[in-house]
């Protein structure tokens, strides 16, 4: 007879972490406090438990790449309870940040305008990140993403809150604040009220397309929004049956078949992964003009993309047809829909894309044979409009639709060795990337100790970058090159070799205006000054300088480590980018200990061998000046 278990910490660890979910964080704090076999990290620690706590409690959506960092995910349910802030940078069309609306309601073009003390003049563009109004008061913000011309912001309670519009083409301005979507007449007029008398419309997780918003409820059932101020329509598919969960029967149902998983909304296309079936397609829906009392929207014709609904289910009998799709194409984990292409990852390492035709149709899916990974190695897609990313390893590669289309179109070269097209970064290599956000023009990644970098070129110094603006010369310094006719903002070839940190804190735009404009000593700079802003191999290096000075102002990770600003989400969209961060205000208000009163522009030794001119001594890279990689990524 085996030795009977006298104590719950007889039990093994498999069988201890089934339990866990059942506990509130409260709960499993106090049983971890009760011995010293409950404190080893593997348990007080265990990254099952708060990741399932941080996402059920707050509703954060699953950040597959981190999602076995127990430290990072409790430090963050410990921090969301007060600490969640908005920020939204880039243009400011249509209102789509959600700051800076009273200056532009009231401002009449025929009236001289008079400037109120601490009031800053209305912009349309924001260069660098900007707390959102009205959003103090929502509670626990748990994600957030932007549209084409959108903010959308989903709290805790399941609510969501959007401002600017949803389709910039149709509706040319905004001045309204923002505001809760709305459901059909019938429901509760706040999903935050209904959590849980109402779960059909408590959202559980959403997606910002560029001109449509989807959402999934607690219950499963799938939303869809086409104006801000209009009611959403439920979407239910004449020849797709849904099954939608009971929350009461959830434990005693054993089949996920017709459940929904997820929803994204793309480019011009709604879809979601439905267990069993797979990826479905299909067009956004409206409701015809003046028709606000239709709640439900019937879609008569759908797609579904081919070989996606594979599921392997414990203890079932598979067949041959099964056992061959499982093998050769595996279980989707993510998907995302592009301009003309879908792109998928699956279970066994694999990268799948398909075009569509017609009627959202997808004819077949073909294999990204250079992205392909060993089966159970971290792998994830993400991407919008027309460029993604794929997560491999500790490696992230970028790409775009021309190289999905030279894929498609070259079925002799089976391996794809010889395309053109995939990317990778330096500053994205190896360090620590959890997601890319990709706008227009632009592209943001989010790093796992907070950190925001940012790449690409912003229209008409929209500010998208979130690196400072052209006219104080902030962008300049942090390596941005602007047209002289167009405007547009480039990030120079340096930024890619270690990235350009966003900055929240806003005393370091003060110390950088300061600097630049060498307020210390202008005579003895001005040279400096003058080669810095005319050559640009000089301007690529002393931004990097100026880029490890802003990094050692973080120094002060305060006693959980994640410093005063600490980002969950990075989201980007046309012209616009916005993060969710955690805001630490005592450390935030902390006297910093970098003083720079006394400091003049800095004089270097370049890479090529030039002395910077000037009388002052040469300043010293703190991290050691970068073996430049000029080319911004491989190419293979």
């Amino acid at each position: 007879m085996t030795d009977r278990i006298s104590s719950i910490t007889d039990l093994p660890l498999d069988i201890l972490v089934l339990v866990f979910p059942y506990l509130d964080a409260k709960s499993f704090l106090s049983l971890c406090s009760t011995c010293k076999a409950f404190q080893q990290p593997s348990i007080r620690l265990d990254p099952a438990y708060w990741s399932f706590a941080t996402r059920s409690t707050f509703r954060v959506p699953n950040q597959p790449v981190v999602q076995h960092d127990g430290v990072r995910w409790q430090k963050m349910y410990r921090r969301l309870l007060t600490q969640s802030r908005v920020f939204t940078w880039g243009s400011n069309s249509h209102s789509r940040l959600g700051h800076s609306y009273e200056e532009r309601i009231h401002h009449n073009p025929t009236m001289p305008r008079i400037m109120r003390p601490g009031r800053m003049r209305f912009n349309n563009h924001c260069s660098v990140p900007t707390e959102m109004e009205d959003t103090r008061n929502l509670g626990v913000i748990a994600d957030m993403q932007c549209g084409g011309w959108s903010t959308t912001l989903l709290t805790s309670k399941g609510s969501l809150h959007s401002v600017g519009v949803l389709d910039g083409q149709r509706i040319l301005a905004a001045s309204e604040r923002l505001q809760s979507l709305k459901f059909p007449e019938g429901y509760p007029a706040s999903s935050a009220e209904a959590q849980y008398e109402e779960p059909t419309i408590a959202i559980r997780r959403f997606s910002a397309g560029r001109s449509h918003i989807l959402a999934l409820s607690d219950s499963g059932r799938i939303w869809s929004w086409y104006h801000v101020k209009r009611p959403a329509l439920q979407v239910r598919f004449a020849n797709l049956d849904l099954k939608e969960l009971s929350l009461h029967a959830s434990s005693r149902q054993t089949s996920t078949y017709g459940q929904v998983k997820e929803v994204v909304a793309g480019w011009s296309r709604s879809s979601a992964f439905v267990h069993g079936i797979g990826i479905v397609v299909w067009d956004p829906v409206e409701r015809d003009h003046g028709d606000d009392a239709t709640d439900t929207m019937l879609v008569l014709e759908h797609a579904e993309v081919p070989r996606t609904g594979y599921q392997h289910i414990p203890g079932h009998n598979e067949s041959e047809e099964e056992k061959t799709l499982g093998a050769e194409i595996g279980t989707v984990k993510s998907y995302i829909v592009l301009e003309h292409f879908v792109v998928f990852v699956t279970d066994i390492g694999k990268v799948f894309c398909g075009r569509f035709g017609d009627k959202n149709r997808v004819d077949d899916v073909l294999e990204l044979r250079q992205l392909r990974t060993e089966k159970g190695a971290p792998l994830d897609v993400q991407g919008s409009f027309r460029r993604f990313a794929v997560f491999k390893n500790d490696d992230v590669i970028t790409t775009d639709q021309d190289y999905l289309e030279a894929c498609w179109n070259t079925r002799s070269d089976s391996e794809q060795a010889n395309i053109q097209g995939l990317r990778k970064i330096p500053a994205l290599q190896h360090n620590d990337v959890i997601s890319v956000a990709f706008g227009d023009y632009h592209y943001l990644a989010l790093h796992s100790n907070g950190k925001i970098t940012s790449y690409g070129t912003e229209m008409q110094a929209c500010g998208a970058l979130g690196l400072g603006d052209e006219q104080t010369s902030g962008g300049i310094a942090r390596g941005v090159v602007y047209d002289r006719f167009s405007h547009n903002g480039q990030l120079l070839p340096h930024a890619y070799t270690r990235g350009r940190q966003v900055w929240f804190d806003a005393r370091k735009k003060d110390w950088l205006e300061y600097v630049v404009s060498g307020h210390k000593d202008q005579e003895e700079s001005r040279e400096r000054r003058s080669l810095f802003t005319n050559a640009n191999n000089v301007q690529g290096e002393v931004s990097e300088w100026f880029e490890q000075e802003g990094r050692a102002w973080d120094q002060d990770g305060g006693d959980d480590g994640l410093g005063a600003y600490f980002a969950l989400r990075v989201s980007a969209a046309g012209w616009h980018s916005g993060a969710l961060v955690l805001v630490n205000e005592e450390l935030a208000s902390k006297e910093p200990t970098y003083k720079y009163e006394d400091e003049n522009f800095p004089r270097l030794r370049l890479a090529d061998g030039t002395e910077m001119p000037g009388e002052k001594d040469f300043d010293e890279w703190r991290e050691g000046r970068p073996e430049w990689q000029r080319n911004e990524g491989s190419s293979g």
